[in-house]
């Protein structure tokens, strides 16, 4: 049987909120983080908080509230830092837990009881990550590395699934390129946690509406969190196949963001940045036929369920 567990409150890295703080909201961001572990570019690397700041700002003054930074255990995350710059920006910042995927993962995982990373996973959201008192508030991004899960990615979902059933906590995966996202329902499921309680990351790169549909009709969230207009080829795409979404009655399941994850991600640098969402995005969603309440359904409310498991 799935769970039914529903949060009356969003842990932030500040401590405790309620659902109806959240606001505008992007699911799926990060702020400090390497993701050199499987190639070497420094590109790949956000360690400079001044410049963090500034990006973080324009959001902010765009409108954000909330940004959800699903940095979790092999990304160097850094809990106090995302605490420092959440007080000076005033954002409402949600830090992730758990483990990203194989290649980032400690060693020590493979000798690990699906049990004891649990454990792990509801220490960070109960008391803190490591020694700090900073909680984790999303269970999330556990990812698969290629188009299927790997047997210690499987047990890393499984742990996920224990440590949502013992607080609650929303669970958020990542997959790249294939419908692996169904597979990690599957397994999920398989331990009871209700498909509501879970975010599919990166659905967007696997740009097939059957897909889409297929999560969506199972419960969970279709994430398409990787918004920017500085390829318009792929934008135009994700654009359709949000049309196709919404036209099929699934709009209540569908969450965007950006992914900012890479330094040429950055305003300064040339890229999108963290508002593309909160400035540039409505008049493109507008062309295909959506209007402002529905854009802050996706935005606000869509994100707000997510989270509490309520709909």
């Amino acid at each position: 049987m799935n769970s039914s567990l529903q949060q009356t409150s969003v842990m932030t890295v500040n401590g405790p909120i309620s659902p109806e703080q959240l606001g505008f909201t992007l699911i799926h961001e990060h702020i400090f983080l390497s993701i050199l572990a499987d190639y070497l570019d420094t590109d790949r690397v956000l360690d400079d908080p001044e410049s963090a700041y500034v990006e973080l700002m324009h959001y902010r003054n765009a409108g954000g509230v909330t940004l959800v930074d699903q940095t979790n255990r092999g990304l160097e995350q850094q809990p106090e830092a995302v605490r420092e710059i959440s007080k000076k920006t005033g954002l409402n910042i949600v830090l992730g837990c758990g483990w990203y995927r194989e290649p980032f993962y400690d060693d020590s995982l493979y000798r690990t009881k699906t049990n004891d990373i649990a454990d792990e996973m509801i220490k960070d959201l109960s008391d803190g990550i490591d020694d700090t008192d900073v909680k984790a508030g999303i269970i999330g991004e556990l990812g698969a590395h290629e188009t299927w899960v790997s047997p210690v990615e499987e047990r890393v979902l499984r742990a996920g699934a224990r440590a949502h059933l013992q607080t609650g906590v929303t669970i958020a995966t990542h997959g790249l390129f294939a419908p692996v996202g169904l597979k990690q329902l599957d397994i999920l499921s398989e331990e009871g946690v209700n498909p509501q309680r879970v975010i599919v990351g990166h659905a967007h790169d696997y740009p097939y509406h059957e897909y889409h549909i297929e999560i969506a009709k199972r419960g969970a969230f279709i994430s398409f969190d990787g918004m920017q207009d500085d390829n318009q080829f792929l934008l135009k795409r994700d654009l359709s196949n949000i049309k196709k979404i919404v036209d099929a009655g699934f709009i209540h399941k569908l969450l965007l963001s950006h992914d900012v994850c890479v330094n040429s991600h950055y305003i300064m640098n040339g890229g999108s940045g963290y508002n593309f969402i909160s400035t540039r995005l409505f008049p493109y969603l507008s062309e295909i036929g959506l209007n402002k309440n529905e854009f802050k359904q996706i935005m606000i409310e869509n994100s707000k369920n997510a989270f509490t498991g309520m709909q």
